[in-house]
């Protein structure tokens, strides 16, 4: 009986022992990232964090001021404002690049000849540097030397100032970014098509479903996990739209154009206030969960 217990006790620890090996093996190989992670991203989010309750910092010693930075997010009508406009954007430039997109991705799956120049072509805008985009949309829509507006002027007999006015400025800003990532998502959207079973699509075709039956009915439901990472990591990267209004805009008209990271970007170089502008960084992060929870909620399997 005795040698029973011996042995089963000498099992469990042996287990044990097996169990912490494997362990310690597995953290061995992920210590590299791990550094990496600690060292680029979580360190540098405490840090930010513990800015937030400080003021000061830049030409002056950090002081720490309680939850002061806090109170007065809550309490500046321009925080409110940046979000909306930021919001405003996502919903103007996410459905826009994506109906495009899709577009040009049904046209490219259904072409054979000549495709991978057609790639290139609908690509190109993507690798534009931004700033070089903006200054393009610049000399195309500037007021008094735009191209358009010149032609404006030469038919209307005045232009049309795109990017001084308060209702046209945001969607002119919004085109500039569907322009520039339409060639992406045409891509990732034409790559998910051509990865589609094709039996089903010969199958409703012998059934007598058209094309657009087949879209609405195959097509999209079947890209549907697609259309879930399309739709986070545009919302993820169209929420800090910060290079095309400053360029154009930057901000204006009268605020109705300035976005989050622009706010936060004021905050910290012009006005030389790190603990607001890294407060406003926390509810920038904030506001980018509560839509990510949203959207996996909304794309969540319900069968």
């Amino acid at each position: 009986m005795n040698d029973t217990t011996v042995s089963a006790t000498e099992h469990r620890r042996l287990r044990r022992w097996l169990v912490l090996r494997r362990n310690l093996t597995a953290y061995l190989f992920l210590a590299p990232a791990l550094v990496f992670f600690g060292t680029f991203l979580v360190w540098p989010g405490l840090s930010l964090f513990v800015q937030t309750f400080q003021t000061g910092g830049v030409m002056s010693p950090a002081v720490f001021v309680g939850t002061e930075n806090w109170e007065r997010t809550f309490a500046d009508p321009l925080v409110l404002k940046t979000i909306w406009n930021t919001l405003r954007y996502c919903l103007m430039a996410i459905p826009a690049v994506f109906v495009i997109a899709m577009i040009f991705a049904l046209a490219l799956n259904s072409i054979s000849v000549g495709q991978t120049a057609f790639k290139t072509m609908i690509y190109y805008p993507t690798l534009q540097p931004i700033l070089i985009a903006a200054l393009m949309f610049t000399f195309v829509l500037h007021q008094d030397f735009g191209v358009l507006n010149i032609v404006m002027r030469a038919i209307a007999g005045e232009p049309v100032n795109f990017l001084g006015n308060e209702d046209l400025a945001m969607p002119t800003i919004a085109m500039v970014e569907v322009w520039k990532g339409m060639g992406f998502w045409a891509l990732l959207f034409l790559a998910g098509i051509q990865n589609l079973p094709k039996d089903l699509y010969h199958a409703a075709e012998l059934d007598g479903a058209g094309p657009v039956r087949r879209f609405f009915q195959l097509t999209l439901p079947l890209l549907k996990p697609t259309f879930f990472f399309s739709v986070t990591f545009a919302t993820i990267v169209n929420l800090q739209v910060f290079d095309s209004i400053f360029i154009l805009t930057d901000g204006g008209p009268f605020h109705s154009t300035a976005s989050t990271t622009w706010y936060i970007y004021r905050s910290l170089f012009t006005f030389s206030e790190p603990g607001y502008g890294a407060t406003l960084s926390f509810v920038l992060v904030l506001v980018v969960l509560v839509l990510t929870a949203i959207q996996s909620y909304a794309f969540r399997d319900r069968r």
